[in-house]
């Protein structure tokens, strides 16, 4: 042993060290907390995996959709539908002086403008069918209300910030301008892009709604 080896040892003999803390109570509670946080965390995991299946099956999907808004327009799923007819697009539109900016598919005109307070709206030929394009501005909710029956199918599709398909059985539409309008409604499109909530309606494919769409706000 050389003379720095017995001088270190010898240095150790004299020092006093404070008594080493007692780590188990604590390592015991970190490992009681880790047996409580993991399952809540599995449940959690567990819970958003199973919302987002519900998503994806149809009859779940409506009945999770029974009652929301997107942007302007409510839409309430109910068992039977409120009294309302067949009646042209244009019921309870009132017609613009002037038209509006609008924003159209590319190669498609107006046949008609409407405006009301916070919207306007144009009619439309595609193909030979009648399509009626609206344009609400605003979070009014309520502006336009949806009832929608049991048969009729809600979609949620890739559309601006985001969007829904409405198709099947018609559905009832409620303008809320001034007088209340009710009629019947087909196939839907609903779409929201920078505050403004987009519809359009006709009897067209989702395909053929999607691409028109896509024109307006790409």
């Amino acid at each position: 042993m050389t003379e720095l080896e017995r001088a270190l040892i010898a240095l150790g003999d004299e020092l006093e060290f404070p008594p080493a803390p007692d780590a188990w109570p604590r390592v015991a509670e970190r490992l009681q907390r880790r047996r409580w946080i993991r399952p809540a965390v599995f449940a959690l995991a567990a819970g958003v995996l199973a919302f987002g299946i519900a998503l994806a099956v149809p009859p779940a999907r409506s009945a999770i959709l029974k009652f929301f808004h997107i942007g302007s327009v409510s839409v309430e799923r109910v068992e039977t539908l409120p009294p309302a007819q067949t009646q042209p697009f244009a019921t309870g539109l009132g017609p613009a002086r002037a038209a509006p900016t609008l924003k159209l598919p590319a190669r498609l005109t107006a046949t008609k403008y409407y405006k009301g307070p916070g919207m306007a709206a144009a009619l439309l030929r595609y193909r030979g069918r009648q399509l009626l394009l609206a344009e609400l501005r605003g979070d009014q909710m309520g502006f336009s209300k949806k009832f929608v029956g049991p048969t009729t199918h809600i979609e949620e599709v890739p559309l601006g910030e985001f969007g829904l398909w409405l198709s099947g059985a018609p559905h009832v539409l409620v303008w809320q301008f001034g007088n209340v309008q009710t009629r019947l409604a087909g196939n839907v499109l609903l779409w929201l892009q920078s505050g403004v909530t987009y519809r359009l309606e006709g009897q067209l494919t989702k395909g053929q709604m999607l691409a028109l769409a896509r024109q307006i706000t790409p």
